[in-house]
């Protein structure tokens, strides 16, 4: 397996159940060094003590991870994580700014970039990050979702309402989609070309719904 599946499924078993018996699993498989690589139980080991929420014994184990010269995407989510939970908000983003210099297209630093944008404050930061990367990625339903996040932190309601709108058309939840647009059209905030925007996609989707009605009655035939 490859180191980032490890490190994957490291992470599941981290995330699974209470975090300390999680924690003692990790510290047992490096105790009687029965684990795949090295570099993966220490990064189990952290995800699941920063879950438990002792921090000073997570950063350990990043330090560990640093000193076994491990690169990878998922290291560096979990160490600005890891300072976001300290309360270290101008470190963490450093390292989501080198990370995302070295890893650009990986997705998991990107999302965490504009969480911790948000979390400081910055919502005009995560608006600009959000923005530029929905475009880029856009059937991402994540991606639109933390749009949503951005605009509704900007007190935006018509555009929050409407990014909304893609996370749930993106995932096939037409009606839901189309009540969002609804609620995006009675937000009064919106400018002509917004509210243009939401009545235009409003029309797409609310044939789309016939469309999809139509094909299922057909097949039922």
């Amino acid at each position: 397996d490859s180191l980032e599946f490890q490190l994957v499924r490291a992470r599941l078993r981290a995330e699974q159940g209470a975090p300390r018996d999680a924690v003692n699993e990790f510290q047992a498989q490096i105790l009687e060094k029965r684990f795949g690589s090295q570099a993966t139980a220490h990064y189990g080991l952290a995800r699941a003590l920063l879950r438990a929420g002792d921090h000073a014994a997570a950063e350990r184990e990043v330090a560990t991870l640093r000193r076994l010269k491990i690169a990878s995407p998922m290291i560096e989510t979990l160490d600005a994580e890891l300072k976001l939970a300290q309360g270290a908000a101008s470190a963490a983003l450093q390292i989501y700014r080198e990370a995302l210099s070295r890893y650009p297209l990986n997705r998991a630093l990107t999302y965490g970039h504009i969480e911790a944008l948000l979390s400081t404050g910055n919502a005009t930061g995560a608006l600009r990050v959000a923005s530029a990367e929905t475009q880029t990625y856009s059937g991402d339903p994540h991606l639109h979702g933390l749009l949503a996040k951005t605009y509704a932190a900007l007190g935006k309601r018509v555009q929050q309402h409407r990014a909304q709108a893609e996370v749930y058309a993106l995932k096939g939840q037409l009606q839901a989609a189309i009540e969002q647009l609804q609620i995006a059209q009675k937000s009064g905030d919106g400018d002509f070309y917004e509210l243009s925007a939401v009545d235009s996609r409003l029309r797409e989707l609310k044939a789309r719904q016939v469309e999809e009605l139509k094909e299922a009655k057909e097949a039922k035939k």
